[in-house]
């Protein structure tokens, strides 16, 4: 569905040239969720649990440029480390990301994203608030555009971002009539694609942060 009429609040503009802006506000992110959650049905602190995991509320959206990530998938590729499947998943989110930037009127190497995992095998280049990948960017964008009532929704944008979250979330069976046990699987999907016990650990984080993201709020 396409709103006529959206709130205006959390409006970014590129802090420099080709660049959004580097850290989003804590009350804009506060306002956003409060916005998605009557949209979708999320409860609000549970997604303010995973924002704050996430992005630190938006203020911590990548610390590295997209050139960087490629570096070092390059390298992981290079020593066995990284497979086949995933550098060529790799490739295609690269192409991607050039392509959400160009629409945005943004310089894909200019952007700060994820960086590169130091723990396990994998790549970086998650964008924005929500930590998107770019395929999976790509994949909501139609939904976001229709919440938001415009046609190129930004994930470095606050409202943009957090609805894109929010929708992810709630495509989790019983997330919206607020089932914690559906929320604990949510959060281990939005991380992993799994509910494996392996996640839990990250479960526990989003719901201590759903109970104390208040503290973080200046």
């Amino acid at each position: 569905m396409l709103l006529a009429t959206v709130p205006a609040f959390g409006i970014q503009k590129a802090e420099a040239a080709g660049a959004p802006k580097s850290q989003a506000d804590p009350k804009e992110i506060e306002k956003a969720a409060e916005f998605a959650s009557n949209l979708t049905g999320v409860r609000k602190d549970f997604l303010m649990g995973m924002l704050v995991v996430e992005s630190d509320l938006g203020r911590k959206s990548g610390t590295c440029t997209y050139k960087e990530v490629e570096e070092g998938a390059q390298k992981a590729y290079a020593n066995g480390q990284l497979s086949q499947k995933a550098w060529n998943t790799f490739l295609n989110r690269r192409e991607t990301i050039k392509g959400i930037a160009k629409d945005l009127g943004y310089d894909y190497e200019k952007l700060q994203v994820s960086c590169n995992p130091s723990n396990y095998a994998g790549t970086g280049g998650a964008m924005g608030i929500p930590q998107f990948m770019p395929d999976t960017w790509l994949e909501y964008k139609d939904r976001i555009a229709a919440a938001v009532g415009k046609e190129n929704p930004d994930p470095w944008n606050e409202k943009d971002g957090v609805v894109a979250m929010a929708l992810k979330l709630s495509d989790v069976y019983g997330v919206k009539n607020h089932n914690r046990l559906a929320e604990w699987n949510a959060a281990k999907i939005y991380l992993s694609g799994t509910t494996s016990w392996r996640y839990d650990w990250y479960a526990n984080q989003i719901f201590y942060w759903s109970r104390n993201y208040e503290q973080l709020i200046g």
